[in-house]
């Protein structure tokens, strides 16, 4: 299906022009995380994505006519449609609307303006809030970012105490690509992850990083195997010719994931694992083999593969007094992972004296899914500032209890203590927001300078 721009966006939207007051020639707004949501503060990221995907494109005669009928048939007239407008937006080649933004990985606290919008002709101000719909699509790769953002915040603090820092980026890995809503919210919300995190399986949010953000072969993967691959096998000599064959036909100096639950758990680390030739192998193997326990407690039963591994492996204790399995092995843990048992996981190795660097964990639903709407964060987009074509000047603003709303044009500034502050256009200070599209304009940024911003909220 053809995207049409025009059709993205409530149908209400589409009646607003004949409802604005006489003669309104300019609508500025805003977009904010508002107070009160899960975090304290946001990491703003992926408007680049949305730009790029929905803004570029220029409107044509068949995406007025195809949104003309589509108008006529859910409000049973064709008065509320104005074809006027879209048509002067068709001749513009453009849309004559201007955003300025954050710069993406800038981490802020909730409250502050992220973005604004606002029209450049006259004509276009009572359409301008109709590209809300599409801009707050925003809401979700911010707050799978933020979501990031504290895991990868707890877990700093485990790999200074006990372990190596090198090791931060692939604690996490994004499982998430079969268990979202689409790809388009898989390629989102795995390039947040990217943000954080160099560990992945989802292809689709690897290409957007490349695409969009010009940024190649960030995330990466290793051989790992599946229940397919397991139990196709068999049980009982099979299991040792499953590990045999993974061993014997990866790259030696490349790390390969080996599920290892699809009959038991332990016996496969205590007799496949732990029989002669197949420890001899891994011993002499450079690459690292990790163990996947795919059921079971998702805090105890990584864990207990870890006692059995060090059973018939041993360890070594690390300069930091923290134990480290030998023969580079380790676990990846995938299930169940999302925040809290992430951060409890580590939490719990640690606690009992074993390194961080014993451990990686990935998460499907849990990272990119699970429990995150537009209210995790408290996203808003509201008008704030008008004018009249008799130069007539209005601030505009909501005041329900709990969702009050700014008034006016913003600048976001940092003050002399390095807070965040959101102010009146008439302050001096520097403007943190930066212009991302104007009038047809695109600005866009790298992966890498988004990604060092991000590093410094650590």
């Amino acid at each position: 299906m053809t995207e049409n721009f025009i059709l993205n966006t409530d149908a209400y939207k589409l009646t607003h022009w004949q409802e604005y007051p006489a003669g309104l020639s300019k609508l500025y707004s805003y977009c904010e995380a508002r107070v009160g949501g899960r975090f304290d503060e946001i990491d703003f990221f992926g408007l680049q994505m949305i730009i790029h995907d929905h803004f570029l494109e220029p409107i044509t005669t068949d995406m007025i006519d195809e949104a003309q009928a589509a108008a006529e048939k859910t409000f049973g007239t064709r008065k509320y449609f104005n074809r006027s407008v879209w048509e002067k937006v068709r001749d513009l080649g453009y849309f004559p609307m201007r955003i300025k933004a954050l710069p993406e990985g800038m981490v802020v606290p909730a409250g502050t303006a992220l973005y604004t919008i606002e029209s450049t002709e006259p004509w276009f101000a009572t359409t301008l809030n109709a590209m809300e719909t599409i801009l707050m699509h925003i809401w979700y790769p911010t707050t799978i970012a933020t979501n990031e953002l504290y895991i990868k915040r707890a877990l700093h603090k485990f790999y200074v105490k006990t372990g190596e820092l090198a090791n931060l980026p692939f604690a996490v890995n994004d499982f998430g690509l079969r268990g979202v809503t689409s790809r388009q919210s898989a390629e989102r919300g795995g390039a947040a992850h990217l943000l954080h995190f160099r560990g992945t399986d989802n292809m689709v949010a690897n290409h957007a990083v490349e695409e969009i953000y010009g940024l190649s072969g960030w995330g990466l993967s290793v051989w790992a195997t599946e229940h397919s691959v397991a139990t196709s096998y068999g049980e009982g000599a099979g299991e040792y010719d499953y590990l045999k064959a993974q061993l014997d036909r990866s790259d030696e100096n490349t790390t390969v994931s080996i599920v290892i639950d699809s009959f038991e758990t332990l016996n496969f680390i205590d007799n496949v694992v732990g029989s002669e030739e197949i420890k001899q192998q891994i011993i002499q193997r450079p690459g690292r083999v990790v163990f996947r326990p795919d059921s079971g407690n998702p805090i105890e039963t990584p864990i207990d593969v870890i006692n059995h591994l060090e059973r018939i492996f041993g360890h070594t204790v690390n300069d930091k007094g923290y134990k480290l399995l030998n023969s580079n092995v380790g676990v990846i843990q995938g299930d169940g992972m999302k925040r809290e048992t992430i951060i409890e996981l580590y939490e719990t190795l640690t606690a009992l004296g074993w390194s961080a660097d014993n451990l990686i964990t990935g998460s499907g639903g849990g990272l990119l899914q699970e429990g995150f709407d537009r209210d995790t964060e408290r996203f808003a987009i509201k008008a704030s500032y008008a004018e009249l074509e008799d130069g007539t000047e209005l601030n505009v603003q909501k005041k329900t209890p709990g969702k009050v709303s700014k008034a006016g044009r913003f600048k976001v500034v940092e003050d002399e203590t390095g807070t965040i502050l959101t102010v009146p256009i008439t302050d001096a200070r520097v403007d943190l927001l930066r212009t991302v599209y104007d009038n047809g304009q695109y600005y866009p940024e790298k992966f890498e300078d988004i990604i060092a911003r991000s590093e410094k909220a650590l």
